[in-house]
C-alpha cells in the first residue's frame, strides 16, 4: 500500500505533473485512434473520411443564408450554396460510397488512402473556390475530380474484375456522364457564351444540379434499398464475368427509364417544363415501382425505412408538382433537394456507417437521433418552400429553413458518424 498512498501524496502535492501525466495519456489515445482511423480508410473505405467531410461542407454551405440575411456577411450565396452543396457536399457522399462498395462489387483492388485523401483535398479545393467566387475554376476542378474518378474505378473494372456490376449500376455511369456534361459545358460557357448551342447551357445547368445525382440515385437505389424493407432485390445475380440474358433485360429496363428522365431534361431545356417535369416523374415511378416496390413492404423497417419512404416519395413528387406549376419550380425544387437528396443521403450513409461498424443489428431499430433528423430536414423544406409564397416573410424563412436542417445534421453527425472510427469487428 504504501508505493500507492506515496503516489497519490505526490501527485496531490504537485498537480501540474499529474495534469502533465494526464495530457500525456490523451495525446496517445488520441494518436492510437488517429492511427487506427487511417488504417481503416487504407483498408479500402474511403467513406469514413468523405462522409465527414461531406457533412462538415454541407452545414458550412447552408449556413451561407442564414449569414447573409442577418447580415454577418455581405454575399448573396445564390450560385455559391448551390455549386458547394453539388460539388462538394453531395460529391463527397457520392465518391465515399462509390469508393467504397464499387471494388467490393467487383472484386478489385481497394481505394488506397492516398487515392481517398486527393479526393478530399479535391473536393476541400473545389469548395474554397467557389467560396471564393471562383465559379469556373470550381467547375474546373469538379470535372478533374470526376474524370479521376471514373479512371481509377474504370481501369479496376477493366483489368482486375471478377464479377459484373449490378445491371442498374449503368444508371450510375449516366450520373457521372451528367456531372461530366453540365460542369464542362459551364466552364465552356464562362469562357464563350456563343461556342455551343443555346439549350445547351439549360441543360447543362439541369444535368448537374439534378442528373448527376438523380441517375446515381435510381442505379444505386435498385441494388441497396429494398434492403431498408426486407423486399426481393431483382439486382442480385451469381458471380460471373458474362453478362446473362437477365442482367441484360435489367440494364435494358434502367436505361429505358433513363431514358425517359434524360427526354424530360431535354424538353425542359428547351422550353417545355410541363412535359418535361412529367416525364421525370413517370420515369422514376415506373422504375422504383418495379425494383423498390415500397408499398409491398408495409409501414415497419424502423427509422432508417422511414426516413427512406420519405425521400423516395419527395423525388417524383417533386417532379410532379412542377409538372403541375412550373412557375413555381424554384420553390418546389427543394422538395426534391432537401427531403430528396439531401435526406436520402443521409439515410443511406447512416446505412454504411451502421453496417462498417459493427452496427448491423440497428438496421431496423428505432434510431432517435435519425428520427428527429428526419423531422428537422422535413421541416426545413416546409419552411422553405414555403417561404416563396409569403413575399414579407421570405428572407427569414430561407434563414430559418437552413437553421432548422443544420440542426438535424448536426444531432445525426453527433450520434452517428462516430461509426466511422469503429472497424466492422467492434
Amino acid at each position: 500500500m504504501m508505493p500507492a498512498e506515496s503516489m497519490s501524496t505526490t501527485q496531490l502535492a504537485n498537480p501540474a505533473e499529474t495534469a502533465r501525466r494526464c495530457n500525456k495519456s490523451n495525446r496517445a489515445a488520441r494518436k492510437a485512434a488517429a492511427g487506427s482511423f487511417w488504417r481503416l480508410v487504407a483498408a479500402g473505405e474511403p467513406f469514413r473520411l468523405l462522409f465527414p467531410l461531406g457533412t462538415l461542407i454541407g452545414i458550412y454551405g447552408v449556413l451561407m443564408w442564414p449569414l447573409f440575411i442577418w447580415n454577418v456577411t455581405g454575399t448573396y450565396p445564390g450560385q455559391i450554396h448551390a455549386r458547394i452543396m453539388i460539388e462538394g457536399f453531395l460529391t463527397s457522399f457520392v465518391i465515399g460510397f462509390l469508393g467504397t462498395a464499387l471494388p467490393r462489387l467487383l472484386e478489385v483492388p481497394k481505394m488506397t488512402w492516398m487515392e481517398t485523401l486527393g479526393f478530399a483535398v479535391a473536393v476541400i479545393g473545389t469548395v474554397i473556390l467557389h467560396a471564393c467566387g471562383a465559379t469556373m475554376w470550381g467547375d474546373q476542378l469538379f470535372f478533374f475530380t470526376i474524370c479521376t474518378l471514373l479512371f481509377l474505378l474504370g481501369t479496376r473494372a477493366l483489368l482486375f474484375r471478377k464479377d459484373n456490376p449490378p445491371p442498374a449500376f449503368v444508371l450510375v455511369a449516366v450520373g457521372m456522364l451528367c456531372a461530366l456534361f453540365g460542369s464542362g459545358v459551364q466552364v465552356v460557357s464562362s469562357v464563350s457564351a456563343t461556342a455551343l448551342p443555346e439549350w445547351c447551357f439549360p441543360l447543362s445547368k439541369l444535368l448537374l444540379y439534378q442528373g448527376f445525382l438523380l441517375f446515381p440515385i435510381m442505379g444505386i437505389g435498385a441494388f441497396l434499398l429494398p434492403r431498408f424493407f426486407g423486399l426481393p432485390n431483382r439486382q442480385s445475380f451469381p458471380e460471373s464475368l458474362v453478362l446473362s440474358p437477365e442482367w441484360k433485360r435489367g440494364a435494358v429496363f434502367a436505361l429505358l427509364c433513363g431514358g425517359m428522365v434524360m427526354a424530360g431534361f431535354v424538353m425542359e431545356a428547351q422550353g417545355d417544363p410541363h412535359w418535361g417535369n412529367g416525364l421525370r416523374s413517370a420515369g422514376i415511378l415506373i422504375y422504383f415501382l418495379r425494383e423498390v416496390p415500397v408499398h409491398q413492404a408495409g409501414f415497419g423497417g424502423g427509422s432508417l425505412a422511414l426516413g427512406l419512404r420519405l425521400a423516395l416519395l419527395s423525388i417524383p413528387s417533386a417532379y410532379a408538382l412542377m409538372a403541375i406549376w412550373p412557375e413555381q419550380t424554384f420553390s418546389l425544387l427543394h422538395l426534391l433537394l432537401i427531403t430528396g437528396f439531401s435526406l436520402l443521403t443521409f439515410i443511406v450513409a447512416s446505412r454504411v456507417v451502421l453496417g462498417h461498424s459493427g452496427q448491423s443489428a440497428r438496421f431496423r431499430a428505432t434510431i432517435w437521433p435519425v428520427l428527429i433528423m428526419t423531422s428537422l430536414v422535413a421541416l426545413a423544406m416546409l419552411t422553405r418552400v414555403s417561404a416563396d409564397w409569403m413575399p414579407a416573410m421570405r428572407m427569414s424563412h430561407y434563414g430559418y429553413a437552413a437553421v432548422s436542417w443544420v440542426l438535424g445534421v448536426v444531432i445525426w453527425a453527433v450520434a452517428i458518424l462516430p461509426g466511422v472510427r469503429r472497424a466492422d469487428e467492434e
